[in-house]
């Protein structure tokens, strides 16, 4: 349960075996670990101490006890804790002092909080820039922050303390500065959802919204922040345990930040087939706004686009209504719309929607993914020389993307027209994408084998084979091709085994059928 992020279950099936604290080297972690995930902060720090002095001097054990006593606010018993941790490791020893930091700052005079913030010594720059920017804000002395705030705008890898700053200048009444960052920040990052939300937040005057998610006052938010930033820099290590145990640290400091429930909903996408959507985390994140309500609902349209059940049609309707009603952003929420029909096969109202989004867009929002989508909805639809007229506008746009010079050229071949053109095509595809990617091999590998060159294609097939090992349409070609040079009862094998692929469509699924029992005429 525990390596399947089944928190909760996990937990519960620890719970019940409690006699191994004792005797087993791994049992304590792992359901300290469990209920740490799950949230259960209050719980793990109680069998924490219960654990004898021997098994629970560790950094992370020691971590959760001192951040069970910041979140109640005993910061000078929690101040004692951290000074005590002992830790080698790099990064953890970073964060432990940054902790300490922000008690020792948070408990000395002005004078002082200037000092330790400034002689501080961290092997992160932009780290010690952020918490300087949230330190300074935290004790109210605006000279340093506006100093700190300054750098940090510069940074546009830094966006989302960007957002921070927005806060700041909109609990000063500086609404028309606030403005201008977050404009700025949408040059930068259009799709960012934060960001967008904010926009139309400044925009129609609703300056509630920047409050209740981070008060720079409350140290609690400020540490929070930190073990946010922490969980990240692990996640990029692909220290995936340690991410996700500081994150839920960092939730239980501040579970108000949206950033926090973003990612637990986003969590959630990833693991919805065993453990569902929380309804109530669903609605909350979409009471932030409206970039918000359709970033929640339209996901889960699109996870469930398979089941379209009497559950998910009134997301749908209400997701269109949202759309006519709305005046923010068109051209993004169109382009889903039309990527959602198009991944349901409904050609027809895809195109409707991407024309639409044309209406909409800017110069930079048509760009080769527009009209590639578009091209291949027309393509389905035997539209041949309108998609053709979009794959080129799309290489117009970015002339060495291998996806759309496969789908053109693979398009060319279906319809047998311009054999050697896309013989061409599809070798420059997969030069540019470095033979990487099964199914460009196995364009180029079909249109050796629509010329008669047998051999070449089945060295070609035979790569693509290996690296799509779930595509049912690359196991159909390396059958053919098998068949075609006197390897038939290899043939037969390849063909299947497609059959157990769930990428196997009906059509394909009945002509292999058919080949397994007639071979190929």
């Amino acid at each position: 349960m525990l390596n399947s992020d089944k928190f909760s279950e996990a937990n519960k099936h620890f719970s019940k075996a409690q006699s191994l604290s004792a005797v087993h080297a791994d049992y304590n972690s792992q359901y300290i670990f469990s209920l740490v995930a799950d949230g259960k902060i209050d719980s793990a720090n109680k069998l924490i101490a219960r654990l004898d002095p021997s098994q629970k001097e560790t950094f992370l054990f020691q971590f959760i006890e001192g951040v069970h006593l910041i979140n109640n606010r005993n910061y000078f018993l929690a101040k004692k804790k951290f000074k005590s941790i002992k830790t080698n490791n790099v990064l953890f020893k970073e964060l432990k002092n940054y902790v300490q930091l922000w008690l020792n700052v948070s408990l000395s005079n002005e004078t002082d909080q200037e000092k330790k913030i400034n002689s501080f010594e961290t092997s992160f720059p932009n780290i010690k820039l952020i918490q300087s920017l949230l330190l300074y804000g935290h004790v109210q002395n605006n000279d340093l922050y506006l100093k700190a705030s300054k750098e940090i705008l510069s940074k546009n890898q830094l966006g989302r303390y960007h957002f921070f700053h927005v806060i700041y200048l909109v609990e000063k009444n500086k609404i028309d500065e606030a403005k201008r960052v977050i404009e700025n920040q949408l040059k930068i990052n259009p799709n960012n959802l934060l960001t967008k939300q904010s926009y139309m937040a400044l925009t129609d005057n609703n300056l509630s919204f920047f409050k209740g998610f981070y008060e720079s006052v409350n140290i609690n938010h400020g540490i929070s922040e930190l073990l946010y930033l922490f969980s990240n820099l692990f996640q990029q290590q692909d220290r995936t345990n340690l991410s996700k145990l500081f994150f839920s640290l960092s939730n239980y400091l501040n579970p108000s930040f949206i950033s926090n429930k973003l990612l637990i909903f986003e969590n959630q996408l990833i693991s919805k087939q065993s453990l569902g959507f929380d309804e109530k985390l669903s609605q909350s994140i979409s009471n932030l706004g409206g970039e918000f309500y359709w970033y929640v609902n339209f996901n889960k349209l699109s996870f469930d686009k398979n089941n379209l059940t009497e559950k998910n049609e009134p997301v749908l309707k209400n997701l269109i209504k949202y759309l006519s009603e709305n005046k923010y952003f068109h051209f993004s929420k169109l382009m889903n719309m039309g990527d959602y029909y198009r991944s349901i096969k409904d050609y027809n109202q895809a195109i409707s929607y991407y024309d639409q989004a044309e209406k909409y867009a800017s110069q930079k929002d048509l760009d080769w993914r527009f009209y590639y989508s578009r091209g291949i909805c027309k393509e389905r639809l035997k539209q041949w020389s309108l998609a053709d007229k979009d794959f080129i506008l799309a290489l117009k746009q970015s002339p060495k993307e291998y996806r759309v010079m496969n789908y053109m050229a693979y398009s060319w071949l279906e319809r047998g027209i311009y054999y050697n053109k896309a013989l061409q095509l599809l070798e420059e595809a997969v030069d540019v994408s470095k033979w990487e990617h099964g199914y460009v091999i196995d364009s180029l590998g079909w249109a050796h084998y629509l010329l008669n060159n047998f051999e070449k294609a089945e060295s070609l097939l035979e790569l693509a084979y290996t690296k799509a090992p779930n595509e049912a349409e690359v196991y159909d070609h390396y059958g053919d091709v098998l068949w075609k040079n006197n390897k038939k009862i290899q043939a037969k094998y390849v063909w299947s085994n497609a059959l157990k692929l769930q990428s196997l469509e009906k059509d394909r699924k009945v002509k292999i059928k058919e080949k397994i029992l007639n071979g190929i005429n």
